[in-house]
């Protein structure tokens, strides 16, 4: 496994994250949103689906970031952040879960185009299913009508920031179709949403925290992670 000297990584993250604002955990050099959506109405019976895995995903992704990384953080360096607030721009690395339920609406559409636009980066993960698929490029039209989602491999630079990944073979948590990888990226091909479609990376970071995982597939799950966060702050 390759990993980015510890000091430039540093200078990475705190240059990224900017200066504590009252509203971040105090002294934390990566914090992270998750994002809160308007959501399709009647589609869901139980938890909303922007809620799925939190907080233990999320705790154990900075966390793990912390042990490998040597960047200090602490299990509560994450925030929600909602889809139409400026607050995002606080945030240069953001995850959104169950993209077949987003809904956007006008201000959501302005809000997130400028934060990908100056740099942000989503991670979109926690969905299944041709329809929860269509939706997500459906709604993607919204702020980029002339880009498509592009199929990712394992040459893409993206899976070697941090941690060498050798495959992106592995069984989907849920069981059914092949895992996958797509983006939505930026007129130089720099990649500023990952899709892991068919797969649930933080439900993998939820089950390793409750010991409920194989420690193979879990750690693979927070390697992707890792790299997705060190593509994003350093591109």
């Amino acid at each position: 496994m390759k990993k980015m000297p510890a000091a430039i990584l540093v200078v990475i993250l705190l240059s990224a994250s900017g200066s504590s604002n009252g509203s971040e955990p105090e002294a934390s050099g990566f914090v992270y949103a998750r994002i809160r959506y308007h959501m399709m109405p009647g589609r869901f019976n139980r938890e909303l689906p922007w809620h799925h895995d939190y907080p233990y995903g999320d705790e154990m992704f900075p966390d793990f970031v912390q042990r490998v990384t040597k960047v200090h953080t602490t299990r509560e360096s994450y925030r929600i952040v909602d889809i139409d607030s400026k607050d995002l721009f606080k945030f240069p690395f953001a995850y959104l879960c169950e993209p077949g339920y987003l809904d956007l609406q006008p201000n959501d559409v302005l809000n997130l185009k400028e934060y990908l636009d100056r740099g942000g980066f989503i991670m979109v993960d926690d969905f299944r299913g041709g329809r929860d698929f269509q939706n997500l490029r459906f709604q993607l039209k919204k702020l980029y009508p002339d880009r498509e989602l592009v199929p990712l491999d394992i040459t893409n630079e993206i899976f070697h920031t941090f941690y060498d990944i050798d495959s992106l073979q592995y069984p989907p948590p849920y069981g059914y179709e092949p895992i996958e990888f797509w983006a939505l990226t930026d007129e130089k091909g720099n990649v500023q949403m990952v899709v892991n479609y068919n797969n649930d990376l933080s439900e993998m970071w939820e089950w390793l925290d409750r010991g409920e995982a194989s420690m193979h597939d879990a750690v693979t799950s927070l390697e992707l992670g890792a790299n997705y966060l060190i593509y994003a702050m350093s591109h």
